[in-house]
């Protein structure tokens, strides 16, 4: 499991509504580029399904993606069908009551399909992924401390 913290000075709600946005993913993360709920969903809820686009150089690609953890202003989770990679974002009180420590976490959990086994290995989506992809998880939290400290 690869996690990375960030300690943000905003209140819970205000950061889990942030990154339980699938719409609007897209402008924190260098390589999602935002989602679309799909029907009958049309926001966060546990077992809500949605379809994320992401971008790395010249390759789009989308996923289908299930919410499986869902808790406003504390948790937000959802795994990959393609990747077989639950991803997730925990939202705790920080030390000094003023703030939170916002953690955004990945995992595997099965045997990714063989398309995503071959673009992996072939390097066009980046060469030592699971190391692009905490840097990106780093690039992400710092981008949703600055949306949620600005209020």
């Amino acid at each position: 499991m690869d996690e990375v913290s960030i300690s943000i000075a905003a209140p819970p709600e205000r950061v889990w509504r942030l990154v339980s946005d699938v719409t609007g993913m897209g402008r924190f993360s260098p390589e999602c580029k935002g989602g679309r709920w799909v029907a009958p969903a049309s926001g966060p809820a546990l077992g809500a399904r949605f379809r994320g686009r992401n971008r790395r150089g010249l390759i789009f690609w989308t996923t289908d993606c299930t919410v499986v953890e869902c808790e406003e202003g504390k948790v937000f989770a959802f795994e990959v069908a393609q990747s077989k990679v639950r991803w997730g974002y925990r939202i705790e009180p920080d030390g000094d009551g003023d703030g939170v420590v916002l953690t955004e976490w990945r995992e595997h959990f099965g045997r990714p399909h063989l398309l995503i086994r071959a673009v992996d290995a072939s390097g066009l989506v980046g060469f030592r992924r699971e190391r692009l992809m905490v840097e990106g998880m780093r690039t992400t939290l710092g981008r949703i401390k600055e949306v949620a400290e600005r209020g």
